[in-house]
Formats: C-alpha cells, sequence, structure tokens
C-alpha cells in the first residue's frame, strides 16, 4: 500500500467516526433526570442579577445541545451550587394568581419545559397525594391536569439567551400543591 492511499482512507474512517459521534448527540436521552425547580417568583433585583450572570454560569448549570438546554444535575453536598443554577435559570420572573373555587386537595408532581420565549408547557406529571378513584375518578385527572396546565400558562419566565441564541430548558419538574381545609 501506497502511504498517500493509507492516509486518505484514515481520513475517510476518522471523518465518519466524527460524524456518526456528533450526530449521536443531537439530542438529549429520553430518560434524562429531572431538575427540581421551585414556583417562587423572583424579586426585580434577583431577576436582574440572574440575567446579569446567564452566560457566565451557563457552563457549570446548563447541558445544550443545538437550542435546548438540560440542567445539570448536582451530587449531595453541592446545595449551593445547585441553588445557584435555579436561581438563574428556572425561577418565574411574574406569577398571576388563581383563585380556586373548587375544594381540591392534591399533591401533583409534573415534568414541564420552558420555551425560548419563556412559556411553560406541562409535559406530564403524577399524584403523590389526592388521586381520584372510582367511577368519576378519570374526569376528575383531566379536570386537574387542566387545572394545572392553566396554572402554569399563567407563569412566565425571562428567555434565557446564551452566545445570541434564546434556549429552551427541558429537564424541569416541580410540584403543585392544592388543599382545602375542611375543618375550619
Amino acid at each position: 500500500m501506497q502511504p498517500r492511499f493509507l492516509i486518505v482512507c484514515l481520513a475517510m474512517i476518522f471523518n465518519l467516526t466524527y460524524a456518526n459521534l456528533s450526530s449521536a448527540e443531537a439530542s438529549f436521552p429520553e430518560n434524562l433526570p429531572s431538575f427540581s425547580c421551585e414556583l417562587k417568583p423572583l424579586t426585580r433585583d434577583g431577576l436582574n442579577t440572574a440575567v446579569a450572570n446567564r452566560e457566565r454560569f451557563a457552563k457549570a448549570c446548563l447541558a445544550c445541545i443545538g437550542d435546548e438546554c438540560a440542567m445539570r444535575i448536582w451530587p449531595a453536598g453541592y446545595e449551593d451550587r445547585e441553588t445557584l443554577c435555579r436561581n438563574t435559570y428556572c425561577l418565574p420572573k411574574k406569577m398571576q394568581k388563581m383563585t380556586f373555587t373548587e375544594g381540591y386537595n392534591m399533591s401533583y408532581r409534573y415534568q414541564y419545559q420552558i420555551s425560548p420565549d419563556g412559556k411553560a408547557t406541562v409535559l406530564e406529571g403524577t399524584y403523590l397525594e389526592g388521586e381520584p378513584k372510582g367511577v368519576t375518578g378519570k374526569r376528575t385527572r383531566e379536570e386537574h391536569r387542566e387545572l394545572v396546565e392553566k396554572f402554569v400558562s399563567r407563569v412566565e419566565y425571562e428567555p434565557i439567551v446564551i452566545d445570541g441564541r434564546r434556549k429552551s430548558l427541558i429537564n424541569l419538574e416541580t410540584v403543585f400543591e392544592m388543599g382545602a381545609d375542611y375543618e375550619r
């Protein structure tokens, strides 16, 4: 074999291998762990600080592929970094209050994502407490899901801009709790 032919073959193998690796990393895995965020809005000063530091903390807090980002999951002992990332990226800037006329009692954990425009969308959820059972259970579960989606649609997030491009956050979760105190 001639050295030139061998170099060309190795270059082709390298290019094919690199192309396969980069296309394999083009999306996040389906079983991506969720990052727990609270639904406690930032103060005006807190929001200004968060926005000012997003570029600076992006590599520490986010894993991004294209225009999608996932919050990094921190191990035990790194609560201060987890809080810094939570405050910088996934706390809302504004929440519109809702009044509830029904006496629902439930605790519902849901996974959601925030679009590049700062709008949240519920992906899936599960009951922690208060799951309806029986004949009317299916309809009540549908009503609860609609209630959670309506609540989430009223939460506003500051769009995340990294390197001049808006990004979405895809691996978020929180707990929606609603209870009526029937004993009072």
